[in-house]
C-alpha cells in the first residue's frame, strides 16, 4: 500500500472512531436547526440553517457552542438595528416617527445588556439565567413594532425587528436543548 493510501486509511479511521466513541459531541446545524424547529412552530428552519452555517466554526461545535453562535448573531443583529435607528433618528422629522425610533434605540440597548449576559451565562453554564435573558431578547423586537402600531406609524425595522425575533428564539431554543 502507497504512504498517501495508508494516510487516508487513518484518517479514516480516526473520523470513525471519533464518531463512534464520542456519539452527539458535534452537532450539526442543520440537526439543530431541523430540533429546534420541530419543537417550535415559531422556528423557520430555512432562516437557521441559513444564519448559522456561514459562522465561523458552526460546522464543528457542540450544541453549547451552537446556543453561543446563536445568541452572538442576535447580538451581531441587535447592534446593526441599534445602529440602523441611529441614522434614522438623525434624519427623522416626524414626532411620532422620532418618538418611535428612539423607544426602539432604547429597547435595543438593553436587549444588548440581556444578550451580553446570556453570552456568558451560557459558556459558564448557568442556563436559568441565560434563558431568563433570552427570553427577553425574544419579546424585545414585538415592543418596537408596538411603539409604531400605536402611533399609526410605518415601521422602518420590521425586517429587522422580524430577522431578531427569529435568531433569538432560535437562541433560546437552543439553549433550552441543554438542559
Amino acid at each position: 500500500m502507497r504512504p498517501s493510501s495508508i494516510c487516508i486509511l487513518r484518517a479514516v479511521a480516526v473520523l470513525l472512531l471519533h464518531h463512534h466513541l464520542l456519539p452527539g459531541v458535534e452537532a450539526s446545524v442543520e440537526k439543530a436547526c431541523r430540533d429546534a424547529a420541530n419543537g417550535s412552530p415559531k422556528i423557520n428552519y430555512d432562516f437557521c440553517v441559513a444564519e448559522l452555517r456561514p459562522y465561523p466554526r458552526s460546522q464543528v461545535v457542540n450544541q453549547k457552542w451552537l446556543a453561543v453562535i446563536a445568541a452572538s448573531l442576535t447580538k451581531d443583529k441587535t447592534t446593526s438595528a441599534s445602529d440602523k435607528v441611529k441614522g434614522l433618528l438623525a434624519n427623522a422629522s416626524d414626532t411620532k416617527t422620532k418618538q418611535c425610533l428612539e423607544s426602539c434605540e432604547s429597547v435595543y440597548e438593553d436587549l444588548l445588556t440581556d444578550l451580553k449576559t446570556s453570552i456568558l451565562a451560557i459558556k459558564n453554564g448557568r442556563l436559568g439565567d441565560a434563558k431568563t435573558h433570552l427570553s427577553a431578547a425574544v419579546d424585545a423586537p414585538s415592543t418596537c413594532e408596538q411603539g409604531f402600531e400605536e402611533l399609526t406609524v410605518p415601521s422602518p425595522l420590521t425586517k429587522e425587528d422580524s430577522d431578531l425575533t427569529q435568531i433569538s428564539t432560535i437562541a433560546l431554543a437552543f439553549t433550552n436543548m441543554l438542559g
